[in-house]
């Protein structure tokens, strides 16, 4: 999870993008990013293409780029900009909507079976793949 305020445009889209790689950096193994966008304020053409970029290049490695709370005048302006397709329509999720359960789907089972942490309640009971926990 990471949360990113501010506007999102060409001249912000290094940096953004940047970041989102450095985790890549420090947990290789982490495919999947939710984004807690309430506070991103404006994305430009450049930034919709950056996001578009980043969930195919996310896809690719067996995750998602995910949202939650995008502002509607955001995810309007990704549906103009014909950027919401390639994003994925199904990964915005709304306030008080349960993002976990869908995006726990996408995690890996392999690398869940040895948490220990198991921060959400899902965790506890079966892996991401609906194969029951056996610990």
């Amino acid at each position: 999870m990471v949360r990113i305020n501010g506007a999102i445009f060409f001249g912000a889209v290094d940096h953004v993008q940047n970041s989102l790689q450095q985790i890549d950096e420090i947990n290789p193994l982490q495919k999947s990013v939710l984004i807690v966008a309430g506070g991103i304020s404006f994305v430009d053409v450049a930034g919709a293409e950056m996001l578009a970029q980043e969930a195919r290049r996310r896809r690719k490695m067996g995750g998602g780029l995910y949202f939650y709370r995008c502002k509607d005048e955001i995810y309007k302006f990704l549906r103009k900009s014909d950027k919401l397709d390639e994003i994925g329509e199904g990964g915005f999720f709304p306030t008080m909507s349960n993002w976990i359960k869908p995006v726990y789907a996408t995690l890996d089972p392999e690398i869940c079976r040895s948490c220990k942490a198991r921060i959400f309640s899902e965790c506890h009971v079966h892996l991401p793949n609906g194969e029951p926990r056996s610990e």
